[in-house]
């Protein structure tokens, strides 16, 4: 087994739209910590080679990532459907795609960021040397809250909307406390750790205007001072649809760059409790799957369209002020006009799965609910499964059928944009995929 690692800074120039809220303004005033993408190439003794990118950003969507792919495939001998790419999702990157509607950075910063991608790519390309691979886990149930609550009032409420405790009845869903660490060593020494974590990054959120990569940015930063000052850590985000840090119980819990820190330095230390009880894992083979799955689109109704009308006719005047968390009236009254007007045919968005000797990891293209990620986990033929939202692409959320039932934030029209049933369709195409690399009957 060949390894290789790479990391280049992708920190745009200030000035350019921040992407993950809605706000009065945008544009990014500077820069709090830089913006990484960060790559690993694996290649086994066979030749066959996959590649998996983190960059540190909100979004990337198919064509997005299809310039990333193609432009790496250029630099190195890897296929460029062998190349898994996932945003981290932190909410203080720049604006790589217009989704509802919001601001996205221009062209030309948008070329220059992928065009950076591919960098790590090459770089993790040509530094591939024999390496040994582990993999071990702990365990870290502080951070990461079910954001849907179920309220006395019978309905569900966001952990964002500063409730009273004894107004909430129960979490609608599960967290994953696993924090997963795959750990590079080439000649013996820590060279790179893959962490595997499901936590929205959106710590810092619609009152910060300075670029950051959140939490993983202080996990980064920890483990290099905690392991080796050469480490690379690669952050991939797991199913957090409805995962926040959030904790309704404790109202002077808070945001900002003191609790990124937090989060990020209390889950390296969680990936390095994981490194006493690796395992060593035989990365090959090395081989890669993918599948098109058809998704039909929510369709908006005539009473909709008309609401969607009458909002931004009172609206006309004035501009609804930014906010933290959700999403205003205006905002899904334009998005709702937009998917009104869309053709209805069916979206055909990727699934992919990955197979590392005894590993698997499973690429899924939004927001996943945790609950989803954890179906996979638990039916996947592999020892070792790792799933990855918001990777190859960017759709929206995508909750469970029982979601749409319980309303909130995540199933309504504009947050999500393809109708019941769809995330059971991907875990099938992901769980089908498994089976046929695992050699599962």
């Amino acid at each position: 087994m060949r390894i290789g690692i790479g990391e280049v800074d992708i920190t745009p120039e200030p000035g350019l739209p921040l992407m993950g809220n809605y706000r009065d303004d945008y544009l990014a005033r500077g820069t709090h910590d830089p913006l990484a993408a960060r790559a690993i190439v694996f290649r086994d003794g066979e030749g066959h080679s996959a590649a998996m990118l983190s960059v540190d950003v909100c979004m990337l969507d198919r064509q997005n990532v299809a310039a990333i792919r193609q432009a790496s495939a250029g630099r190195t001998g890897l296929a460029a459907d062998n190349i898994l790419v996932a945003a981290t999702h932190t909410h203080s990157s720049l604006a790589t795609v217009d989704f509802l509607g919001l601001p996205k950075a221009n062209d030309q910063a948008i070329d220059h960021l992928t065009a950076r991608c591919a960098d790590a790519v090459g770089q993790a390309w040509r530094k591939l040397a024999p390496a040994e691979l582990s993999i071990g886990y702990a365990a870290e149930a502080r951070l990461g809250f079910n954001r849907r609550l179920l309220c006395c009032d019978g309905r569900t409420h966001m952990n964002w909307e500063r409730l009273a405790a004894d107004f909430v009845v129960e979490p609608l869903g599960p967290v994953d406390d696993r924090v997963a660490t795959l750990w590079v060593r080439h000649g013996g020494r820590p060279s790179a750790a893959l962490v595997h974590f499901g936590l929205h990054p959106a710590i810092l959120a619609g009152d910060n205007w300075l670029y950051s990569a959140d939490y993983p940015g202080y996990l980064a930063e920890a483990l290099k001072r905690s392991v080796s000052p050469e480490l690379t850590t690669l952050f991939f985000n797991g199913c957090c649809g409805d995962v926040n840090h959030l904790d309704y119980r404790d109202p002077l819990q808070g945001r900002g760059y003191q609790m990124t820190q937090r989060v990020g330095y209390m889950l390296a230390v969680a990936a390095v409790e994981a490194s006493h009880t690796a395992v060593p894992l035989d990365a090959a083979p090395v081989r890669v799957s993918r599948q098109a799955v058809s998704l039909p689109r929510l369709a908006i109704s005539d009473e909709q369209v008309r609401w969607s009308r009458e909002v931004l006719a009172r609206a006309a005047d004035q501009q609804a002020p930014g906010q933290v968390d959700g999403l205003p009236d205006e905002l899904y009254a334009r998005q709702w006009l937009r998917m009104h007007e869309q053709p209805q045919a069916d979206d055909q968005v990727e699934v992919m799965v990955m197979r590392l000797g005894d590993a698997a990891v499973v690429a899924l293209p939004g927001e996943v609910f945790c609950e989803s990620g954890l179906a996979i986990r638990r039916a996947s033929p592999a020892p070792h499964t790792l799933v990855v939202e918001l990777a190859n692409d960017a759709v929206g959320y995508l909750p469970p059928r029982r979601a749409f039932e319980q309303g909130g934030y995540e199933p309504t029209p504009g947050s999500t944009m393809y109708q019941p049933g769809a995330v059971e369709r991907l875990v099938d195409s992901a769980l089908e995929q498994l089976g046929v690399l695992f050699e599962r009957a």
